[in-house]
């Protein structure tokens, strides 16, 4: 994300219903109001109930914005909780935009396509990270895992201290009580170190 004063960070995040897909938007909104930047979420697209494909778009910048949407080849970056719907919105994005993509299929679909012809597409795609999100899952044992490892991962790509989204977030969760904050902290600082080797973007 640029200095202020520059234009405009557009983030997009997608899924499908029940990983948590707006709870993420809602969480990076506030962690960058909270840094002191003007922040605008767009409604919800698509069917938000279990499976039902559903994105939100995220505009961030250091002065006032009128509107979150998301025009073709403007975003800047993608999160993706579904392999599938990140090919979705690839169009949205800038050349060369980085893309954190989870490698946990939902299949909701009955045409989805065979993995191996999905990820090759994804990893054919320059700026695209595929972050091993299944094993996150068993490990934490919370079917949101996937989103707390990719929320971590986001981390790299915003320049946002690290411990504003750990406030953030546990505020979020506050009312879940301490064993699912505590889950969901562990779960995102998981995602932060898996980026250790990747330098965040200019």
């Amino acid at each position: 994300m640029g200095e202020p004063g520059e234009r405009p960070f557009r983030m997009l995040i997608a899924g499908v219903g029940g990983q948590g897909t707006l709870t993420l938007a809602q969480i990076a909104m506030e962690v960058a109001r909270r840094a002191g930047y003007f922040a605008l979420q767009s409604e919800i697209h698509g069917m938000s109930q279990r499976g039902g494909a559903v994105h939100a778009c995220l505009t961030i910048a250091p002065f006032p914005i009128s509107t979150p949407v998301i025009m073709e080849g403007t975003g800047d970056l993608l999160v993706a909780l579904e392999p599938l719907e990140a090919l979705r919105y690839v169009p949205l994005l800038r050349r060369d935009a980085p893309m954190l993509v989870a490698r946990d299929p939902v299949k909701t679909v009955a045409e989805y396509p065979p993995e191996a012809q999905l990820f090759s597409a994804l990893a054919a795609i320059p700026g695209c990270e595929i972050v091993e999100t299944e094993s996150a899952t068993r490990t934490f044992r919370f079917t949101q895992a996937a989103g707390m490892v990719l929320l971590g991962r986001t981390v790299t790509r915003l320049p946002f201290v690290r411990s504003l989204w750990e406030e953030v977030l546990t505020e979020r969760l506050a009312t879940k009580g301490k064993d699912t904050v505590h889950k969901n902290l562990r779960a995102f600082a998981h995602g932060v170190g898996a980026g250790a080797d990747h330098p965040s973007p200019p």
